[in-house]
């Protein structure tokens, strides 16, 4: 499967220029699925409810229908983050838009910070997403804190984990190293770069974009800074293989009655 890892620097509630710098980025590409950051097109720093607000979609939004034509024409798939608007309640969501226009959303179940200021708490849960035989789970941002969000999708039958992120803290790209190796998955991290100001409050974002393999190898990692994209070749079941040796599975050795 060829994956195009994209990390991209939205310009704050510029959606429309945004959507369409997005679509230039990668439009002479082609990959079976490409993987854009969190808040993708709209920024990340908001101070108000009513700077969500403005920057909402619903199904019917700018960057949806521009993706949907995006993927239906040039025959891929895409997952993006973006604000949500479900009948004014707003959601960190991502959505993965597949090559016949349908469309499959995952609200953010782990709020990081001012997050809980502005956003309804995911209420989707974990889903794997069959595309082209490969299966494909979503995760967002600080979600990858939590292990359980990563072990739900594996044991969903993830093969690759598409995590659209706003990094901030240095942990993560090291972090799921260990999170690839133990659950055997691909996890493909698109992670936004640069500052972004927003009156007096302000973010930094830590780049280095990547894809991490079953082994808990990076085989692609971006610089800190730089809108980039990158086609990466990937056999997917490399993760069907939850085996360290012939004596231990990583799934049947499971005892869960021991972790509550």
């Amino acid at each position: 499967m060829k994956i195009g890892l994209v990390q991209f620097k939205p310009h704050l509630f510029q959606v429309k220029e945004n959507v369409e710098r997005g679509i230039n980025l990668i439009k002479s590409e082609s990959a079976d699925l490409f993987v854009f950051p969190e808040l993708a097109f709209t920024g990340y720093t908001f101070n108000t409810k009513n700077e969500v607000e403005w920057v909402s979609e619903n199904m019917n939004g700018f960057s949806i229908k521009a993706f949907k034509d995006f993927a239906i024409s040039k025959k891929t798939n895409v997952v993006f983050g973006f604000v949500e608007n479900d009948n004014e309640k707003f959601y960190n969501s991502s959505i993965l838009i597949k090559s016949d226009g349908s469309h499959r959303i995952y609200r953010k179940t782990h709020l990081f910070y001012e997050e809980k200021l502005f956003f309804e708490k995911g209420n989707t849960g974990f889903w794997v997403e069959n595309i082209n035989g490969v299966k494909i789970g979503l995760a967002i941002c600080f979600d990858w804190f939590f292990p359980e969000s990563f072990r739900t999708l594996a044991l969903k039958g993830a093969q690759i984990i598409a995590h659209s992120a706003n990094l901030v803290m240095p942990y993560c790209q090291e972090a799921n190293k260990i999170r690839s190796l133990e659950n055997r998955v691909f996890i493909v991290t698109s992670n936004r770069w640069g500052e972004e100001i927003n009156a007096l409050n302000s973010n930094k974002f830590t780049g280095m974009s990547q894809i991490t393999n079953p082994d808990g190898k990076v085989i692609v990692r971006f610089p800190q800074k730089g809108d980039k994209v990158k086609i990466v070749n990937i056999n997917p079941e490399e993760a069907n293989n939850k085996n360290l040796n012939k004596h231990n599975n990583i799934f049947y050795d499971r005892i869960p009655e021991f972790y509550k």
